[in-house]
């Protein structure tokens, strides 16, 4: 009961670093999951300032029949220049995912979304 706090405190740690990694995965994507969805988003930069986009799964009007299982985000950018993906709300067990891209300051990104389910 000592150590309580300090687990929670590393869990916490390890749960924000990994929902704010360039290459990112959430859940499990199993043998028997398929794409749901893919989706290329480029935003371009401009000028030290910090750019910013929202995903979200299904389109507004789409109704999601199936769970999701896993996402997996993908960054274009291997220079270190790239973005940063978030979770935002959803994600596997949900029917429904927005994801949260930002970029460097001065910079754009490039990301390849995938989203899973049965």
């Amino acid at each position: 009961m000592k150590h309580l706090p300090i687990v929670v405190l590393a869990f916490v740690t390890v749960f924000v670093y990994n929902a704010s990694a360039r290459n990112s995965t959430w859940g499990y994507i199993g043998p028997y999951d398929s794409i749901l969805d893919r989706a290329i988003v480029v935003k371009k930069s401009k000028w030290l300032q910090v750019v910013t986009q929202d995903y979200d799964y299904p389109k507004k009007g789409v109704y999601n029949y199936r769970n999701i299982t896993g996402i997996r985000v993908t960054d274009q950018y291997t220079n270190g220049t790239g973005g940063y993906a978030t979770l935002l709300r959803g994600g596997p067990g949900f029917r429904n995912v927005t994801i949260h891209l930002k970029s460097q300051r001065s910079h754009g990104f490039n990301f390849i979304i995938d989203v899973y389910g049965r």
